[in-house]
């Protein structure tokens, strides 16, 4: 199990490296084709319980949002897909026979989570000169650090558990190990994008991004570990060997980057 989540691991970064390197259309393309792989993992997830979420108009939201970010006018978009997701869930328990109100709150809810908050991967990889695709790095290190360090500090000096309700594993020592090594990650790729790449940013930023980061982190595999619960699953999909699904994977990035996103938007800008 431990070479194949190293070897997934492994051919991830480097596709990773890829689609930053060459950007557009691949990256664009590729956090698309996540997204909609996530959302089905979602549905389906939660046809397990019995709950029948219209799936396809699901994916046609997310389309239509990318659609829109991918051709840069993403900026009145965000605000007006909540409303119209908002609205459409009324629509969709009226006009689609034997669609209860529970289907519809998860119709939405795969299109926000993981659509739109994956999605956001392009609008951060696309901010405007000097931060362009550097932030997303930051924010990727910082998150990724997160997990590792929560996970082996867990292992070896966890004892007191954070909630055991939702995720029995998780301590108190790993998520404070996980916040260490956000904000020791945070600074070290804040001086690398300072020092090669001269990104105006103030360390002052870099350690309350890496804080943010976290926190979100947690809470966004904490989220993920709700929802499995109540879904009465112990993994997402297994699409990638070692690591589960694309929602097992991703969990944290898709709290992460939408904070993130907005704290530059708010302060950075």
């Amino acid at each position: 199990m431990l070479v194949k989540r190293i070897i997934s691991a492994a051919a991830g970064i480097i596709y990773l490296i890829i689609v930053l390197y060459f950007r557009g259309w691949l990256f664009n393309i590729s956090v698309l084709i996540i997204s909609l792989l996530g959302m089905h993992e979602f549905y389906a997830s939660v046809r397990k319980k019995g709950h029948k979420p219209v799936s396809l108009l699901g994916y046609l939201y997310t389309i239509v949002f990318f659609y829109f970010v991918a051709t840069g006018l993403n900026s009145p978009i965000i605000p007006a897909s909540a409303i119209i997701a908002a609205i459409a869930a009324l629509f969709i328990t009226v006009i689609i026979p034997r669609t209860t109100v529970m289907d519809a709150c998860f119709t939405i809810t795969g299109f926000i989570y993981p659509g739109m908050t994956l999605i956001t991967l392009i609008m951060m990889v696309n901010l405007p000169q000097p931060y362009a695709h550097y932030l997303l790095i930051f924010t990727m290190a910082a998150t990724w650090s997160t997990d590792t360090f929560a996970y082996f500090i867990g292992i070896r000096y966890g004892k007191n558990k954070l909630c055991p309700g939702i995720s029995p594993k998780k301590t108190v020592e790993g998520s404070l190990g996980g916040l260490g090594g956000s904000v020791l990650s945070g600074i070290i790729t804040g001086w690398i994008l300072q020092r090669f790449y001269q990104l105006p940013i103030g360390y002052e930023h870099y350690i309350i991004m890496s804080i943010i980061c976290g926190f979100a982190s947690q809470a966004g595999d904490l989220a993920a570990s709700s929802i499995k619960r109540f879904c009465g699953i112990k993994d997402f999909g297994n699409i990638l060997p070692g690591h589960g699904g694309i929602l097992d994977r991703f969990d944290s990035i898709m709290f992460t980057v939408p904070v993130i996103y907005a704290y530059y938007l708010i302060c950075l800008v």
